[in-house]
């Protein structure tokens, strides 16, 4: 079972996201992926609920995205970094859609500190 919004898995049994509280599907609609697509990377976080914040924008204007490090968070917390990747036509939209979106961990912006470096 799986979450349609979210793409968590959940055992059999499960009926209902804990995170998003929808309905669960039994397999995911199929995501047609261009063969050759070029992703960069548009910022980093250190935070889960700065992903959800992001990912429920993109979401909902349908970009295709992956977050590199996304499950290492629920491991490592704080010590790792989790990476937004989007295709590379769409990182300007992606630019201006956060622009005023600050990733915070603790007060901490972890794009300005990475661009200090």
């Amino acid at each position: 079972m799986f979450c349609p919004n979210c793409k968590a898995e959940y055992v059999e049994g499960i009926t209902i996201c804990t995170d998003c509280e929808i309905e669960l599907v039994e397999k995911l609609p199929e995501i047609n992926h261009e063969e050759n697509a070029t992703f960069v990377p548009i910022l980093s976080t250190k935070s889960m609920g700065d992903i959800a914040i992001i990912k429920s924008l993109l979401d909902e204007q349908g970009i295709e995205y992956f977050i590199q490090g996304e499950n290492m968070l629920h491991v490592l917390g704080s010590i790792d970094t989790a990476i937004l990747n989007v295709k590379e036509e769409q990182a300007e939209e992606v630019k201006e859609l956060l622009k005023d979106f600050e990733p915070k961990f603790l007060g901490y912006n972890a794009t300005e500190a990475e661009e200090e470096e």
